[in-house]
């Protein structure tokens, strides 16, 4: 077995950089030396094979200290679909939310013909622009070309409680249907305003609708009339969910 030993290796920067096996007290700081072992330890997250890198890009190899592997956090929280942040302050390292901060992004309580993705399962995702996304969520609308009455729109409804400002996402379509869409807003069950979406064919478009802190926001999505004889559903994918207050 290869081993490397690395001396004088510092626990505060430990456990800013790595995604230790025991815990570790804020404020106490001490120096050891210690001996690391590099095996060439391989980290796979639901099937799927990570290279763990650093926020620069530059691979960080797993290794091993006194029987106990050291994992990079940001590479384990990537792989998760959860955000990493240091907090310098007080020697923290947070995967995910931060205790007392709101959610980057509000699921909608009520959905048709909608599906939300969470992130929770990396295998669960949906396309846009050929880029992969675990967190958002789609809609689709059906159009007939005869009967008005066989067709129906996709919503999504969530309670905002009169806390935001503003709701900011990016759309774009996915899936194969060749048809354009618009999206319709409504504040409190009042329709209030009407965005035009990318084309099929179009790039992605980041959007920000003015809540003006309403009690609850609906979004509508309605594909365009069918220029010919056929049926389809046109889907798009909604990403980048976020709310201001």
């Amino acid at each position: 077995m290869k081993k490397r030993t690395c001396s004088k290796l510092f626990a505060g920067l430990l456990a800013s950089a790595f995604l230790m096996g025991s815990a570790f007290a804020a404020g106490n700081v001490t120096t050891r030396t210690v001996q690391a072992i590099y095996s060439g330890i391989r980290l796979v997250v639901d099937g799927v094979e990570v290279t763990p890198a650093d926020a620069s890009g530059n691979v960080v190899e797993p290794f091993i200290i006194d029987g106990t592997t050291y994992l990079p956090v940001r590479a384990v929280a990537n792989a998760l679909g959860k955000a990493v942040d240091w907090e310098g302050e007080t020697k923290t390292v947070y995967i995910g939310e931060k205790p007392g901060q709101a959610a980057p992004w509000l699921k909608p309580h009520l959905t048709d013909h909608a599906t939300v993705y969470d992130g929770s399962d990396l295998q669960k995702f949906f396309t846009v622009a050929g880029a992969k996304h675990t967190d958002g969520f789609t809609m689709e609308s059906y159009r007939y070309w005869w009967n008005a009455r066989d067709c129906w729109d996709g919503s999504a409804v969530w309670a905002t409680n009169s806390q935001y400002k503003s709701m900011t996402f990016t759309v774009g379509h996915t899936g194969n249907a060749q048809l354009n869409a618009c999206l319709k807003v409504y504040f409190d069950g009042v329709y209030a305003e009407t965005y035009e979406l990318p084309g099929w064919d179009g790039a992605p478009k980041t959007i920000t609708i003015q809540l003006d802190y309403a009690p609850n926001v609906k979004l509508e999505l309605v594909a365009d009339a069918l220029p010919d004889t056929s049926s389809r559903t046109p889907v798009y994918g909604f990403y980048d969910v976020s709310f201001a207050q």
